[in-house]
C-alpha cells in the first residue's frame, strides 16, 4: 500500500447509509397521496428513486398513479409532502445499528468525516440533529451545494475541497448506484452499505469492500490508517 493511499477521511451518504429513512419517507408520501384521494404506493416501488433525492422520490409516487394529477396539483402535493415529512416523519427515521459507535471510533483515530447527499442541506442537518449525532462532520454537501447532484462527481469533489484532501486519501460510503457512480467519477474509493436501498448488487460496483453492518466497516477502515503504513508495501 502506497503511503499516499492511506485513508484520512471517510465521507458518508445519508439515506440508506447512515439513516434508515425509506419507511418514514414512504409513509409521508402515502399520507399526502391518500389525503388527496390518490392511491397508496408500496414502499418497494419508491426504493430506487430515493437515491436521487426527496422530490424525485415523491414524483415517482405521482408517476405511479393510475391517473397522475396535473402539473399544478402535482406541484402543490409535492410541497405538502415535504412539509408533512418534515413536521411529522423526519424524526421517526432511525440510524442503522452501530453508526454512532463507528463515527466515534473513526473520529477518535483522527479521521475527518464528511457528508455527501442528494438530500437538501436543511433536512440533512435536521435529520442528523434528530438522531443526536453529536460527532462533528468536517464537511457537509447537500443538494444545491454543487453544480450537479450525484451521480456527477461535483458534490463529492466539493467535499474533498472542503476537507483539503486528494481523492486517494478518502473513502466514500454509500448504498446506491448514484453513490457508486459518483465515487468512480471522482476517483474516490467506494465502500458499499449492502443493507441499504440498492436495487441490484451490481449497482454497487466498483467497490473496495461491502458490508452489511457497521462493525464490519470500522476494522477495515482502521487497517488503512497511516499508523499501519509499516505493514503496507509500496
Amino acid at each position: 500500500m502506497n503511503k499516499n493511499d492511506h485513508i484520512r477521511a471517510v465521507v458518508f451518504d445519508i439515506d440508506g447509509t447512515l439513516v434508515d429513512t425509506l419507511p418514514s419517507l414512504a409513509a409521508a408520501a402515502n399520507d399526502v397521496l391518500i389525503q388527496a384521494g390518490l392511491h397508496e404506493v408500496p414502499m418497494a416501488r419508491l426504493r430506487a428513486a430515493l437515491s436521487e433525492g426527496l422530490r424525485p422520490m415523491f414524483r415517482q409516487a405521482l408517476a405511479l398513479q393510475p391517473s397522475p394529477p396535473d402539473a399544478r396539483q402535482a406541484a402543490q402535493l409535492e410541497e405538502d409532502y415535504l412539509t408533512h415529512y418534515t413536521q411529522r416523519w423526519l424524526s421517526a427515521a432511525p440510524l442503522f445499528a452501530q453508526v454512532p459507535e463507528t463515527l466515534g471510533a473513526l473520529k477518535t483515530q483522527g479521521l475527518r468525516l464528511g457528508i455527501c447527499t442528494n438530500r437538501d442541506r436543511d433536512s440533512t442537518e435536521a435529520l442528523l440533529a434528530a438522531n443526536a449525532l453529536t460527532v462533528g462532520f468536517d464537511a457537509i454537501v447537500g443538494l444545491g451545494d454543487a453544480p450537479a447532484p450525484k451521480p456527477a462527481a461535483d458534490p463529492l469533489l466539493k467535499v474533498l475541497q472542503q476537507l483539503e484532501l486528494p481523492p486517494s486519501q478518502v473513502l466514500f460510503v454509500g448504498d446506491s448506484v448514484m453513490d457508486a457512480r459518483c465515487a468512480q467519477a471522482a476517483q474516490v474509493r467506494f465502500a458499499a452499505h449492502l443493507a441499504g436501498y440498492a436495487g441490484q448488487p451490481e449497482d454497487l460496483l466498483p467497490q473496495v469492500m461491502g458490508f452489511d453492518a457497521y462493525d464490519q466497516l470500522t476494522p477495515w477502515v482502521l487497517a488503512h490508517l497511516p499508523a499501519h503504513k509499516e505493514a503496507c508495501h509500496a
